[in-house]
C-alpha cells in the first residue's frame, strides 16, 4: 500500500487513464489523440479491449507510441475490463475514460491535476464535462456536478470520465464490482466517498458523449442504483426502495417532457 507519507510529499503525480473499448472505431482514435495532445508529462494511457471484430485493433495499433500497455481479450464487462486496466497501472491517481469521449484540451490533466496538489492530493478530485450530442458532435450543455452529500445518496454521481480516483482508495475499498453493467463506478463511490476527502476542480476536462449505456438502459440504471445503496447499508430494503423509485419515475417523466418541448 502506498504511504500517506510518500502520497503527501508528491507534487507531480503519475496518472493512469484508462480505456476500456469493444468495437469503439467510430470514435476511438479521436479519445487515443486527445490523451496524446496531453502537456502533462506523467500520464500512462492503457487500453483494455474485449477483443473487438470492427476496425479496433487497427486503431490501437496505429497508434501504439501514445499507448503504455494494452490487452485484447475476453472479459465478463465493463467493470471487469477496468478492472483488469486497474491491474495494469502504477500511476498515482486512476481516470477511466471511455472510448466515446475525449479529454477537452492538451491542459485538461494538467490543470486538474494542479488542483489536486494545490489541495493536498485528495482521495478524489473532478472537473467539469461538455456533453456533446452523439450524432453531430454539437455542444448540448455543460455538466458541472457539485459533490453534494445528500445528494449523492439519491443518485447524483460525479462523473467518471473527470475524475481522478487515488490509488489508495482502490487499495483501501476494493475495486469494481463485476455484478453491475452500468452503475459499478456509482456502487464503488458509495464504499468510501463519505469517509474521504472529494474536491469539485473549477476546470474543464472531458467532451463526453450523450446517449452512452447508462441513458440508452435507463430502467437497469436504476436498478443498479438502488441495489447499490442498499448493499451499502444507505437505503433500507422495501419501503426505502420504493420511494427511491418513485422519485426516479417522477424524474424519467419530467425528462421526458422536457425532451418532447425541446423536440429531442
Amino acid at each position: 500500500m502506498i504511504s500517506p507519507d510518500r502520497d503527501k510529499s508528491v507534487t507531480r503525480p503519475c496518472v493512469s487513464i484508462i480505456t476500456v473499448c469493444f468495437n469503439a472505431e467510430e470514435f476511438l482514435e479521436e479519445t487515443i489523440r486527445s490523451v496524446a495532445a496531453q502537456d502533462y508529462e506523467g500520464i500512462e494511457f492503457i487500453i483494455v479491449d474485449g477483443v473487438s471484430t470492427d476496425a479496433t485493433l487497427d486503431i490501437i495499433r496505429r497508434n501504439e507510441a501514445a499507448i503504455a500497455r494494452w490487452i485484447s481479450e475476453p472479459d465478463e464487462g465493463i467493470a471487469d475490463a477496468f478492472n483488469k486496466g486497474f491491474a495494469l497501472s502504477t500511476g498515482d491517481y486512476i481516470m477511466c475514460l471511455n472510448a466515446d469521449d475525449r479529454l477537452h484540451g492538451p491542459e485538461a490533466i494538467r490543470e486538474l491535476v494542479g488542483y489536486a496538489v494545490a489541495n493536498g492530493l485528495p482521495e478524489a478530485v473532478y472537473g467539469d464535462c461538455h456533453v456533446l450530442d452523439r450524432d453531430s458532435g454539437a455542444f448540448r450543455y455543460l455538466a458541472s456536478i457539485d459533490y453534494e452529500p445528500a445528494a449523492f445518496l439519491k443518485g447524483r454521481i460525479i462523473p467518471h470520465p473527470s475524475l481522478l480516483l487515488h490509488r489508495s482508495y482502490f487499495e483501501t475499498y476494493g475495486t469494481f464490482d463485476t455484478s453491475y453493467r452500468i452503475a459499478m463506478d456509482y456502487e464503488l463511490f458509495l464504499r468510501g466517498m463519505l469517509q474521504v476527502r472529494v474536491y469539485h476542480a473549477t476546470c474543464l476536462v472531458t467532451d463526453v458523449r450523450d446517449g452512452g449505456v447508462s441513458t440508452k438502459h435507463r430502467a437497469l440504471t436504476v436498478d443498479e442504483i438502488i441495489r447499490a445503496l442498499v448493499k451499502n447499508g444507505h437505503v433500507r430494503p422495501g419501503f426505502g426502495e420504493k420511494r427511491l423509485r418513485l422519485m426516479y419515475a417522477v424524474r424519467g417523466l419530467v425528462r421526458r417532457v422536457l425532451d418532447a418541448l425541446h423536440g429531442r
